[in-house]
C-alpha cells in the first residue's frame, strides 16, 4: 500500500502539464499559417492552435523532451518546461495566381533573387523555395504576359497575384563565354651541348 502511494505521489510530483506557444524564429509571430505545429512525446501528439500557436500537453514527465514539427520549419526538440518554442524556417512556399482570379494559377513563373532564378512555378502555380531565402528577403516574380512583381518574404508561405501586362522582368544577364584555349605551339627544348671529354 505504501509503495503504491509513493508511486502515485512520485508520478504526480514528477509530471507536468506543458503549456506552450510556437513562434517563427525570424518574425516572432505564431506558427500556424502554413499548418499547425504538432508537439510529440513518444506515441502521443497534440496540435497547437493554428491561429495562436498555443497548446496544452498534459501528463508529461518533467525531465523529458518533446519534438515540435510544423510545415516549412526545421524540427526541434525542447524540454517540457519550455513555454516559448521558436522554430527556424526551412523553406518558403509560393503560390502565384492571376490578379482577380484565384483559380487561374500561373505556371512557369520565374522566382528570382537578384539575377538568380531560384525556381519556376509548376502547372499549379506553386513552388517551394528551399532553403528559406531569409527574413524580409526581396524576390521578383516574372511570367510571360504579366507585369513583374516584387515580393517580400514573411513567414513560410505566401500567395501572390500577377496582373496581365507588358511590364515584364528585365532579361537575365547571359553568362560570358569563357575564352577558348588558344592553340599553343610546342616550344623547342634546348639540346644539350656536348661536353668535352678529357
Amino acid at each position: 500500500m505504501l509503495l503504491a502511494l509513493a508511486t502515485v505521489i512520485g508520478g504526480w510530483l514528477n509530471g507536468v502539464e506543458m503549456r506552450g506557444h510556437v513562434v517563427d524564429d525570424l518574425t516572432s509571430e505564431s506558427v500556424g499559417v502554413a499548418g499547425a505545429a504538432k508537439i510529440t512525446h513518444g506515441a502521443r501528439t497534440v496540435t497547437a492552435d493554428p491561429s495562436t500557436g498555443t497548446f496544452v500537453f498534459p501528463d508529461l514527465p518533467r525531465e523529458s523532451k518533446v519534438a515540435v514539427d510544423a510545415p516549412g520549419y526545421l524540427r526541434t526538440g525542447v524540454p517540457t518546461t519550455q513555454e516559448e518554442i521558436r522554430l527556424s524556417p526551412n523553406s518558403f512556399t509560393i503560390q502565384v495566381n492571376e490578379a482577380g482570379d484565384p483559380n487561374k494559377h500561373i505556371a512557369k513563373a520565374d522566382i528570382r533573387q537578384g539575377t538568380t532564378v531560384l525556381n519556376t512555378t509548376n502547372d499549379g502555380g506553386n513552388i517551394v523555395i528551399s532553403p528559406h531565402p531569409g527574413k524580409d528577403a526581396k524576390l521578383l516574380i516574372c511570367a510571360a504576359g504579366y507585369d513583374q512583381k516584387e515580393i517580400t518574404i514573411h513567414g513560410v508561405v505566401g500567395t501572390f497575384e500577377l496582373t496581365p501586362g507588358t511590364n515584364a522582368c528585365p532579361p537575365l544577364p547571359t553568362p560570358t563565354p569563357s575564352p577558348s584555349p588558344s592553340e599553343s605551339t610546342p616550344s623547342a627544348s634546348p639540346t644539350p651541348s656536348p661536353t668535352a671529354s678529357p
